[in-house]
């Protein structure tokens, strides 16, 4: 089972040399799935926040309405595999895969409908929610209605322990996996102190199996990501033995992709939608054909 890196960080100043030469460390360390993330915030609009406001808004009629207060959703980043990558996969039979995802750092409840839009659930191959406060953290472990794999706990806020251990269990039963970022415990003695408290948190309390548990470097260069068997002994500093340790770098992250498929490219797990494009020779038309297949995950996801 290849190995999985599921947060390198990218947005629009990020270069093709740069982000060439990250990919290249990747690869070289023993990762072949690589998760290109972009993050976004998303708030409220302005004009709903408070009634004064409206009030305003309707005194002044034909002032012209602001498209800015809906959200807009990015993009994604479009990559390039590096040419050494691919002289290598055809040297060694590798296979090695790119991915999109958008992390959303979350403010508030009432802006949450934007994320069940279609261009949120098809253009991202995964989707991950990071709450801003412990509040919102609380309202997404109970909301039910949004469709995301992966929930950040950012070690950065320590008001977000001591975690609520049913509703966390119980979110993990619904197949939301909860991602621990570990590139800023590297260099700071305060971030690595208060990364070891979430995740031995996670492991003494929560999910004394490993269980719906990833690490994320969020490496900027490659300075700040380290192997998959660096990896391993990192999470046994939680608490967990060898074996659990490796399952949570080696299974649980292929699993995320596995259910990030599923959202994406099935109906409720159980049929495949493939959507092809035929063109007729007479009319020279493109028309599009849907198949529906039953869903196999042993058979038909190529992660």
């Amino acid at each position: 089972m290849p190995f999985c890196e599921l947060r390198i960080p990218v947005d629009s100043n990020t270069t093709e040399n740069s982000l060439s030469k990250l990919l290249i460390s990747c690869f070289d360390l023993g990762y072949d799935r690589i998760v290109l993330c972009q993050t976004d915030n998303l708030r409220a609009s302005t004009s709903n926040t408070s009634s004064s406001k409206k009030k305003k808004q309707k005194l002044n009629e034909t002032a012209p309405t602001s498209s800015s207060s809906a959200w807009t959703c990015p993009k994604p980043y479009i990559a390039r595999i590096p040419d050494l990558i691919i002289q290598r996969c055809r040297q060694t039979n590798r296979k090695f895969r790119l991915y999109s995802r958008l992390n959303v750092i979350v403010h508030d409840n009432q802006s949450l409908h934007y994320l069940k839009r279609s261009d949120v659930q098809q253009n991202f191959d995964l989707i991950s929610l990071q709450p801003s406060t412990r509040d919102i953290l609380l309202y997404l472990l109970n909301s039910t209605t949004i469709q995301y794999e992966l929930l950040v706990l950012d070690s950065n806020d320590p008001e977000l322990l001591p975690f609520p251990s049913k509703l966390m269990r119980a979110t993990s039963e619904r197949g939301i996996t909860f991602e621990l970022i570990y590139s800023n415990a590297l260099r700071d003695t305060f971030e690595r102190r208060n990364l070891l408290a979430f995740g031995r948190s996670l492991a003494t309390n929560i999910f004394k199996h490993g269980q719906s548990i990833i690490l994320s470097s969020n490496a900027k260069n490659s300075l700040q990501i380290r192997s998959p068997y660096d990896m391993i002994e990192i999470v046994q500093l939680f608490g967990f033995n060898e074996e659990i340790a490796r399952k949570i770098i080696n299974e649980n992250s292929m699993n995320v992709l596995a259910r990030a498929f599923s959202r994406k490219q099935t109906v409720q797990g159980t049929v495949w939608l493939d959507t092809t494009t035929t063109t007729t020779d007479e009319e020279d038309t493109k028309q599009q054909t849907t198949t529906v297949t039953p869903f196999v995950a042993t058979e038909t996801i190529l992660l």
